[in-house]
């Protein structure tokens, strides 16, 4: 559907002298889809006419002041007429404004002003024409109604591209379709945002319970570090077989090379055992630092820590800024405390599963000691 924009159109000028050019003019306005306003439609209001006057330019789209023989009534608090007033409070507002005035030669002398200060007010009739011709207006002439009715219409038609965009009436049913559509646009994206926040806060609360249990299950082994085996150094070193710093594993179980092949490249073991038991649990790496110990890694609740000193929280904070730099991992937030499994990340786990045969129900320390075992029997 097309809609149709209603323009309002402030008709300003004498009224004695010029009552047939206003009705004429209220017509061709009609003529030509504006609405128009004017004295004529001003009732009895408990507020000043100026108040009213003001009231209806602010209501409009445009202001046409028509200027013939008379100056008409003053305003004794400005001390020019109310017409000229209007003028001026329209300019204020940024009103487009139109002009026709009645050609000298055809004003009759019935039509000029009369009175002991007719004279006055011809001079100031004189310097307010000369004023709105220089003020940046658009500007006709007429001599007659005919004539008048025949400049006003073309200036009707083009004052329409010199209009606000926002400006103009439409009837509410030319628009109920639009404004319905938008209606459901925003419902819809209100909808969606909600959705969003919920499923925000769902994640939120499920991140806090999680580390919440990882806080539990790290005061708990706090309190039993002397009850976990240590691992020595030289236990360490056989368990990790380095050919120029790159570790090159084999299948205990199934006797196969399995690291150093183009799907995964040369990856350290510890590397490999953290995405191998994040990604068969929750997908996520917890990251703890206390004041009290250095930090520690959890994964699926289970410790990637033999014991709780400096030297095995850098193995294993190392294992992850591996995979973090490799794209397998990476954090959630801002904190670097919590960290989750990337797409390209489960693949590789699950190729790493699969081909160095690790059983992700054990603890991952007794999976290390089966593997140190197999490379003590290869020496």
């Amino acid at each position: 559907m097309k809609n149709r924009r209603k323009f309002s159109i402030f008709i300003s000028s004498t009224y004695e002298d010029l009552k047939e050019e206003r009705q004429a003019l209220v017509g061709v306005a009609l003529e030509n889809n504006f609405i128009p306003v004017g004295m004529e439609q001003f009732h009895a209001a408990p507020t000043s006419q100026w108040n009213v006057i003001t009231k209806m330019i602010d209501e409009c789209d445009l202001y046409l002041l028509v200027i013939g023989g008379r100056y008409g009534s003053i305003d004794e608090e400005t001390g020019i007429s109310y017409t000229e007033k209007e003028y001026n409070y329209a300019k204020t507002r940024g009103l487009p404004v139109l002009v026709l005035i009645k050609e000298s030669s055809a004003i009759a002398e019935s039509e000029k002003d009369t009175g002991d200060d007719k004279y006055d007010k011809m001079k100031r009739l004189d310097e307010f024409r000369k004023r709105v011709k220089n003020d940046g207006n658009t500007v006709d002439h007429f001599t007659d109604l005919n004539s008048l009715k025949y400049v006003a219409s073309p200036t009707f038609r083009n004052v329409i591209d010199y209009v606000d965009d926002n400006a103009g009436w439409v009837r509410y049913r030319d628009i109920v379709d639009i404004i319905n559509e938008e209606a459901e646009g925003r419902n819809k994206i209100n909808a969606e945002v909600v959705e969003h926040q919920q499923k925000m806060f769902e994640d939120m609360k499920k991140m806090f319970s999680q580390f919440g249990s990882r806080l539990s299950e790290l005061e708990n082994n706090q309190l039993t570090w002397e009850e976990i085996p240590t691992v020595t150094n030289e236990d360490i070193n056989k368990l990790f077989q380095v050919e120029n710093e790159t570790l090159n594993s084999e299948n205990p179980k199934g006797d196969k090379s399995v690291l150093g092949l183009d799907n995964v490249g040369n990856i350290p073991l510890d590397s490999a055992f953290l995405l191998v038991y994040a990604a068969d649990g929750d997908g996520q790496i917890i990251k703890i630092q206390t004041l009290a110990s250095p930090a520690q890694i959890f994964t699926s609740g289970k410790q990637f820590m033999a014991d709780n000193s400096k030297r095995e929280s850098a193995r294993w904070i190392e294992a992850l800024d591996r995979l973090i730099e490799w794209g397998w991992v990476k954090a959630l937030g801002y904190k670097g405390e919590i960290f989750e499994l990337t797409g390209t990340g489960y693949n590789k786990a699950d190729w790493l599963k699969d081909n160095m045969g690790i059983d992700t129900s054990k603890d991952p320390l007794d999976e290390l000691k089966e593997f140190e075992r197999y490379y003590d029997n290869k020496k």
